[in-house]
């Protein structure tokens, strides 16, 4: 990840928090970039655990891939996923029902159910997008 990227996330850590943003885990591709930003999101909100590391992230993910690296984690409620575009956003249309969604790099959804996580019965309930975080190293800001 680049010093900016970096900056650029750290830079979320307050609006992060001023949102709540509590998950009771967080699933990260095994892939450096992905675990280095799940590890800034975590210190971001002040959790006190580390992202669980799981293969079915990695590029290519589905919704299905998804779901059952959540499955592994049945006890939590809110589950967090930092992996890989677009692999997040067509997970994201699937469970929606969205056409389409625009979800960048160190953007942040959070997808809500009624009961169980299925496509088609989620609802996007909020999405940020990296702009949102403050300053921005990148454009002199």
């Amino acid at each position: 990840m680049s010093a900016s990227g970096r900056a650029s996330l750290r830079a979320a850590g307050p609006l992060w928090r001023r949102i709540n943003l509590r998950p009771d885990v967080v699933i990260s591709s095994p892939l450096p970039r992905a675990i280095q930003t799940a590890d800034l999101l975590i210190k971001g909100i002040g959790l006190a655990f580390h992202p669980f590391a799981d293969d079915r992230l990695l590029p290519g993910a589905s919704w299905g891939d998804l779901a059952q690296a959540m499955a592994s984690h049945g006890e939590a409620r809110r589950v967090m996923f930092v992996g890989h575009i677009p692999d997040l956003t067509r997970a994201i249309q699937e469970l929606t029902g969205a056409v389409s969604v625009r979800l960048r790099q160190g953007g942040v959804a959070c997808v809500e159910f009624p009961g169980i996580p299925e496509p088609g019965s989620g609802e996007l309930a909020w999405l940020l997008d990296p702009d949102l975080y403050g300053d921005d190293p990148r454009d002199g800001g």
